[in-house]
């Protein structure tokens, strides 16, 4: 079936990915019958409620919410005896895959050169 210029060849949209977080949403906008308030608001004052009682983990959520997760630092160990100046471009490349890779996110730098057009 061909489209005329101008339609689209998806008249619906896109399905929502994230059908689970569309339905709480939804649940959280919501009236509540009782207090009259928005559910997302009773559930904002109940967590401040626990971090002035001095819930640490609740503490923490505010502060996330108002700051920002505090950036992550990572160190990377390298057992190699070359200097690293003395890296390629391709050892560079080959160790950072191979850092995606593994499982804990720590690499062996191995030597192993890969071509500089092969960056992902």
């Amino acid at each position: 079936m061909a489209w005329q210029k101008g339609q689209s060849g998806n008249p619906k949209g896109r399905l929502s990915e994230k059908v689970f977080a569309d339905a709480i949403r939804m649940a959280v906008s919501e009236e509540d019958k009782i207090t009259g308030k928005r559910k997302l608001r009773a559930i904002a004052d109940k967590l401040v409620e626990e971090a002035l009682k001095g819930e640490s983990w609740a503490i923490q959520q505010v502060a996330d919410r108002l700051d920002g997760k505090p950036a992550q630092e990572s160190t990377v160990t390298i057992d190699d005896k070359r200097d690293a100046t003395d890296w390629t471009r391709g050892d560079l490349v080959a160790f950072l895959h191979d850092a995606r890779a593994s499982s804990n996110g720590a690499a062996k730098a191995n030597g192993r050169a890969s071509e500089p057009d092969q960056v992902h």
